[in-house]
């Protein structure tokens, strides 16, 4: 379904040569709603594919991870996150994650949301002719979407030149041993109750597979994200690890992420430049 916003001067549906339907909004044509039917999900899902200005083979490619309780049109939807994107003059890559949390679930066979991340990536590259190296493309997210980066990122290392996090989940699916107010309930039906499956789901555990990346976490004083993202830095220092971390002022809100963006577009922009 395509929201409407008073943003929106004309619409232009374009069908695609692999069946999908593009509406490109009036922005200059630049940004673009699309479908493709999902085999690891066994139905149509949707994306959002922002554009460069002037694209070019060396244009950054980011792909941008939302957070559970949202959809990928979440940062599209809100102001000042919107004009954020668009002025970042970067390909960015918005997938509609639900509440999978980017993992193939070891409880629900069916729900092959990493498998599924791999086919929007695929879609995008195909649809765009997105042929950039390893070192334009950058990965990021918040809040579920956070971890979901993290954590792929660590699953596919050589597919990204650089990795950050916005109030990500970086120390999870663990016990709730953290201090007061720093723990987050596990979602059993999605990542099951062995700690042996929790290990393997845990980004923490695969820290060093990030290796020779830049790597920003942003978080915030009061989150209940913030020891976990303090784990993660400090099990980046034991690895010798160079990365960034921020804290800002705040809780785990979509306010602090739409304070984050800017500063992991900035990232992006940098640690992905020629």
């Amino acid at each position: 379904m395509l929201i409407l916003t008073k943003r929106l001067i004309r619409l232009i549906i374009i069908p695609l040569l692999s069946g999908a339907t593009v509406a490109v909004w009036a922005e200059d044509g630049r940004v673009h709603e699309l479908s493709f039917f999902s085999g690891a999900l066994q139905r149509e899902m949707p994306v959002s594919v922002i554009a460069p200005r002037e694209p070019t083979g060396e244009s950054t490619v980011l792909v941008l991870l939302h957070g559970r309780g949202r959809n990928h049109r979440s940062l599209l939807d809100a102001s000042p996150s919107r004009e954020r994107l668009l002025a970042a003059d970067m390909w960015v890559i918005l997938s509609q994650g639900e509440d999978g949390w980017y993992i193939n679930s070891p409880v629900k066979l069916q729900d092959r949301y990493e498998d599924y991340l791999d086919e929007v990536i695929a879609f995008a590259k195909a649809e765009f002719g997105l042929a950039q190296p390893p070192a334009q493309w950058a990965i990021t997210g918040w809040s579920m979407g956070g971890y979901g980066a993290v954590r792929y990122a660590t699953r596919h290392p050589g597919k990204f030149g650089s990795v950050s996090a916005m109030i990500g989940l970086l120390d999870f699916p663990r016990d709730a041993t953290l201090p007061a107010g720093q723990n987050y309930v596990v979602p059993l039906d999605r990542f099951g109750r062995g700690s042996g499956e929790w290990a393997l789901l845990n980004p923490f555990n695969a820290v060093a597979r990030l290796r020779g990346k830049p790597i920003l976490l942003v978080t915030a004083d009061t989150a209940f994200d913030r020891t976990m993202n303090e784990n993660f830095s400090a099990a980046l220092v034991a690895e010798k690890m160079g990365h960034k971390i921020i804290t800002l002022e705040g809780a785990h809100t979509f306010d602090v992420v739409q304070a984050a963006l800017p500063m992991v577009l900035d990232f992006v922009a940098e640690t992905t430049r020629k």
